[in-house]
């Protein structure tokens, strides 16, 4: 299955998903009306909500509470990304000004509070303790992500468990929870849910790993931010850490100037990349995505056949092999 079959079998559901993103990003606050607008112009693979609906779609749960948990998740999803960007500074996300560099660090900060608050005011209406459990524990796990990365911030000794705990509470847990979401609104039992949740969990790790990767890898064009960023900003990540564990002093040294500069003007973006290459790291780093990528499909083996089955087990695919 291709990105856009997967996407056509809910087509209709992520437009009123679309829609009601829309309608739920009016404030009185006219700032945050204009920020809510400008992200959603700004668009996004929208992969959070798909997993939410394809999650209930495999067990009949077609239904508004779907798509409601849908624009949830892509709010909530688009709050961490106003927060991440004042913290780190962006001047550019998707393409475009990232909302700090045009409305300041105080709005956007409390712009993306509001959005925080009104996707709990959305999934509230559903009056299930089940879901609020999932979003409550989400959201904690998140937040407690952004303070530990903010301790490992230039530290070169960290290991392979401490990033790879990171991942799952910056990107995955999301993963996981819009996942779990999917398999509460159809209904299903404590173990189906943690199944489904697995799945939601290799599946983000898959595809943080290799956003990791993408950013020394990718061209800025297709990428849409700048690429070296996180090494710009202090952040090792698992290309970083497996080349640490190979690389010669000298190269190390090389590594630590970019950290300590914060820009490529003793060392070329050039240099770091053909150190990269030489210990054939974005391969190693690959080989890790694929490996999550791979117990994500386990976790569906044994769900009956569907569209939405062969929809879900095509994602990790796409996920490993995406180019932005």
């Amino acid at each position: 299955m291709t990105w856009q079959e997967i996407f056509e079998l809910i087509r209709p559901e992520l437009i009123l998903v679309e829609k009601q993103i829309g309608a739920e990003s009016v404030s009185s606050a006219s700032a945050v009306t204009a920020i809510g607008q400008y992200l959603q112009i700004s668009g996004g693979k929208r992969v959070r909500p798909a997993l939410v609906l394809l999650a209930a779609k495999l067990f009949g749960a077609a239904s508004q509470a779907a798509i409601s948990l849908g624009a949830v998740m892509e709010i909530i999803h688009t709050a961490t990304l106003v927060h991440d960007d004042v913290i780190d500074a962006a001047d550019r996300r998707r393409g475009r000004p990232s909302t700090n560099s045009r409305w300041g660090n105080h709005t956007s900060v409390l712009a993306g509070d509001w959005l925080y608050m009104q996707a709990f005011k959305i999934a509230v209406q559903e009056r299930d303790f089940r879901i609020l459990d999932i979003l409550i524990d989400l959201t904690q796990l998140m937040v407690e992500g952004e303070l530990i990365q903010l301790a490992m911030i230039g530290r070169l000794d960290l290991t392979v468990e401490e990033h790879l705990d990171l991942i799952y509470r910056k990107t995955a847990c999301l993963f996981g929870a819009c996942t779990r979401l999917g398999a509460v609104l159809g209904g299903q039992d404590e173990r189906t849910e943690h199944l489904l949740g697995e799945y939601g969990r290799n599946l983000g790790m898959a595809f943080q790993l290799v956003d990791d990767l993408l950013d020394f890898t990718a061209s800025e064009v297709v990428l849409g931010k700048p690429v070296g960023n996180d090494l710009r900003e202090g952040k090792v990540t698992l290309p970083l850490i497996y080349l640490l564990d190979r690389c010669t002093s000298e190269e190390h040294g090389k590594i630590a100037k970019v950290m300590e500069e914060g820009a490529f003007r003793t060392v070329p973006w050039q240099d770091l990349l053909d150190i990269l290459r030489r210990y054939e790291t974005p391969h190693r780093v690959k080989q890790q995505a694929l490996l999550y990528s791979q117990n994500a499909l386990k976790c569906l083996e044994n769900f009956p056949d569907s569209a939405y089955k062969r929809a879900l087990m095509a994602l990790p695919n796409f996920v490993v092999n995406r180019e932005n």
